[in-house]
């Protein structure tokens, strides 16, 4: 019974999402340029929504490309950059925000570095829309636990390709959660281990 508590005690540690929002949209479409900055620890990217050029329930392949430090130099080519993840998104409507789409696997920001990461819609007419057209553009959102910086957006349906336009930043919403240290982790892993040997006797 014992096991049984401590695994339903730390599942909740590893389940714990929160959320990072940036602004609505006022134009697109193609792919967003942002940089995340963990302010206290490691946190990994789980998640995010975002804003799509077309109709609502209209799906769109995007990419995720990650890299170590700024992206500034680096948003022409994918040299120096990794295609983490394919994610399946659903549009809903150009003026509203799609629901949050999981990555397949979560993406690690580590405390005391910056990772560039880069979205980009490979499905055309239904580009990924941004923030920061002819208006003064919003570039650094923080919370207690996350700094997102974005002020680089690239149009079309090839990532790296097509116009870079700036200041445009992402439009939508970054979802994160805590990495669990290393003594979370290994009392999690003997409860697993006991639920796992309870269920053989």
């Amino acid at each position: 019974m014992r096991q049984f508590f401590a695994l339903a005690l730390f599942l909740p540690v590893l389940a714990s999402a929160q959320t990072l929002a940036t602004l609505p949209p006022n134009n697109g479409a193609g792919g967003t340029f942002m940089t995340l900055t963990p302010a206290t620890q490691s946190l990994f990217l789980t998640g995010l929504s975002t804003f799509f050029s077309g109709t609502a329930g209209a799906t769109a392949t995007v990419e995720v490309w990650t890299r170590s430090g700024a992206y500034a130099g680096f948003t022409a080519s994918n040299a120096g950059w990794t295609l983490h993840d394919t994610i399946t998104m659903t549009a809903a409507g150009t003026t509203t925000e799609t629901a949050i789409t999981a990555l397949n696997s979560p993406l690690l920001l580590a405390f005391g570095s910056a990772t560039s990461v880069y979205v980009h819609s490979t499905t055309a007419g239904n580009g990924l829309r941004y923030q920061g057209t002819g208006t003064t553009s919003t570039s650094t959102f923080t919370n207690a636990d996350l700094t997102l910086f974005s002020d680089i957006a690239r149009t079309g349906n090839v990532a790296f390709g097509g116009s870079q336009f700036t200041p445009r930043a992402f439009a939508g919403t970054v979802q994160y959660q805590p990495v669990p240290e290393p003594a979370t982790m290994a009392l999690l892993g003997l409860g697993v281990a006991a639920l796992a040997r309870r269920r053989r006797a």
